[in-house]
């Protein structure tokens, strides 16, 4: 009689279980982000050093052209571009805690969305597009420059992490899908 706690019947079906796992895992590629070339067989700092960030319609909008341009060619412009990127960015502030006696804010968030287009200046065609967001919360007290500060500072932090977010994207459309 077949038990399913037979010793031998365990060690069947984990053998089976392994190969099928070892089986189904073998057509997977994984490659390092950061390795030696991309599909084109440029590297992928080369590629993302080819790319020209859009002039920048504000403030907010401009902090994170700054992190986009430094962190694809360390700070200059792109020498020879091939690519564009585009991007529209919004931003919000918003309090969401009241003190109470006084009815004044004490803390308070800035939200900015950011989408991108990524356009190959050869043939002006659209390659890649997406968005990308970040919430940064502040504190609020009763003086008024110590506030603005304190928001432009959030707005800065969101700026920076929507920057690192669509500079890591396109890393990994030049490393999979050139």
């Amino acid at each position: 009689m077949l038990s399913f706690k037979h010793p031998s019947f365990v060690k069947s079906a984990t053998l089976a279980s392994l190969i099928g796992l070892g089986a189904l895992l073998s057509a997977c590629q994984v490659k390092p982000l950061y390795s030696e070339t991309s599909q084109s067989g440029q590297t992928l700092a080369t590629e993302l050093a080819s790319i020209e960030v859009a002039a920048a319609s504000d403030r907010v909008e401009q902090e994170i052209r700054n992190h986009l341009i430094f962190a694809f060619t360390g700070g200059g412009e792109a020498s020879a571009p091939l690519y564009q990127l585009d991007m529209e960015v919004s931003n919000s502030a918003s309090s969401f805690d009241i003190e109470a006696g006084s009815g004044l804010s004490t803390a308070a968030r800035v939200t900015l969305n950011a989408s991108y287009t990524l356009i190959r200046l050869s043939d002006r065609t659209k390659i890649t597009n997406g968005s990308s967001f970040f919430t940064a919360s502040y504190r609020k007290g009763t003086q008024r420059f110590a506030n603005d500060r304190a928001l432009r500072d959030a707005e800065n932090r969101a700026a920076e992490q929507v920057a690192n977010d669509i500079q890591l994207r396109l890393s990994s459309y030049f490393a999979s899908n050139k």
